[in-house]
């Protein structure tokens, strides 16, 4: 049986959204995710994110739903098998940002 990762205080949820204030909090069907909205200055910056994206996904095994029309990109993260917020969405979007100067 998997191990299940931690859930996310409120606490937690909060001091997130303070260090990375381009991520919000949302709640539907009873199920909390995040949610990122960037407009890039071009189609070739939002990709190269997305390309950064893919790595830090890939070497977490964690990864987000992605909607991406030219330069802008949308994300929504939460543990799927969990429905819910965990430690390990928290890790996902504190790599993200380092990875990609936010």
């Amino acid at each position: 049986m998997k191990e299940l990762n931690p859930s996310l205080t409120e606490t937690e949820i909060q001091t997130l959204l303070n260090n990375y204030p381009l991520w919000k909090w949302n709640k539907e069907n009873g199920i909390p995710f995040l949610t990122m909205e960037y407009k890039f200055p071009s189609f070739p910056s939002a990709f190269l994110f997305l390309t950064k994206l893919a790595f830090v996904s890939e070497s977490l095994d964690h990864h987000a739903e992605i909607w991406n029309v030219y330069n802008r990109v949308r994300l929504k993260l939460y543990t799927h098998d969990q429905n819910t917020l965990t430690k390990k969405d928290y890790e996902w979007i504190k790599r993200l940002m380092e990875h990609t100067n936010f």
